[in-house]
């Protein structure tokens, strides 16, 4: 039990909205920024159907040098999102620990879970520090009780 508490799986089971925000590629991306900040999100998923296109932040808005002289409202999702084939996931059970350290060395604050080919679900950096935050509070509990300790 101890193990679970302490990975993905765990994450996607405690989010308040298990489903992440998703959005087709030809959304304008004025758009994109408006939902966003309706769902106070930094990241949605790009999805054609069930079909998953890719990941795509409110920094890769701001990042696309080449983007941006041309206004919000006339560049689309698909000009500026991490298509599918770069886009860095997670499994299920990796563990909070491990998705920090694979977020820090790619400097990113979201990944999808991918679990046997199927979408699950997105995590963000916010969601891994509640996590290890929990679990160290779980391990003092343990720990406290343990040794007599109150609980």
């Amino acid at each position: 039990m101890l193990a679970d508490v302490y990975t993905v799986r765990a994450i996607l089971a405690e989010k308040d909205r298990p489903d992440p925000l998703h959005v087709p590629p030809d959304l304008a991306v004025i758009q994109l920024l408006d939902i966003l900040k309706e769902k106070n999100e930094e990241a949605a998923l790009v999805m054609e159907g069930e079909r998953f296109l890719g990941i795509v932040t409110e920094n890769d808005y701001a990042r696309k040098g080449e983007l941006k002289l041309k206004a919000a409202n006339r560049i689309t999702v698909a000009e500026i999102m991490t298509p599918a084939k770069k886009v860095i996931s997670v499994g299920l059970f990796k563990s909070l620990e491990g998705v920090s350290i694979l977020m820090q060395e790619n400097h990113i604050r979201h990944v999808p879970v991918i679990e046997g080919g199927e979408l699950l679900g997105m995590i963000s950096i916010w969601d891994v520090l509640r996590g290890i935050i929990h679990h160290q509070i779980f391990v003092g509990q343990q720990y406290l009780g343990a040794a007599g300790g109150p609980t």
